[in-house]
């Protein structure tokens, strides 16, 4: 689930809400997602922008500059509708000094990874109703 980009609104990645992911997953630096993966979020091989103000006053690059390969500052099991999945949440910061923490649910069995880059209030609410098939 997306949320349609306006300006403004925090983007990691290209998305600005939950990104959902399912099969052959990428994690850190396009290497297979698994969960506790130190910086898993972070499916990119080179600088990203800033999830705000990706150009600086000055004019020069504000990417993201730590994070991206650092382990969970926080681990365990969260439920996403009926089922139970391996939450991970990391912290990281671009340079212009803005911090954000990106979270992720995965269902290892399912092969599906919840990712919130950005740590959207409503994230976890919106995880507990989802449903499944069968």
């Amino acid at each position: 689930m997306q949320p349609v980009h306006r300006a403004g609104l925090p983007t990691v990645l290209g998305c600005a809400g939950i990104a959902v992911k399912s099969g052959a997953i990428a994690g850190n630096e396009l290497r297979p997602y698994a969960a506790r993966q130190p910086g898993g979020w972070y499916a990119a091989a080179d600088v990203q922008p800033c999830p705000v103000r990706p150009t600086l006053a000055d004019g020069s690059f504000n990417g993201i500059t730590s994070g991206t390969s650092s382990p969970p500052v926080e681990s365990g099991l969260r439920p996403v509708g009926d089922r139970t999945a391996a939450y991970d949440r990391w912290t990281a910061a671009c340079a212009s000094g803005y911090g954000f923490s990106p979270q992720a649910w995965y269902l290892p069995v399912s092969r599906v990874l919840f990712l919130d880059y950005t740590g959207h209030a409503e994230t976890t609410r919106v995880l507990e109703s989802v449903r499944f098939p069968g």
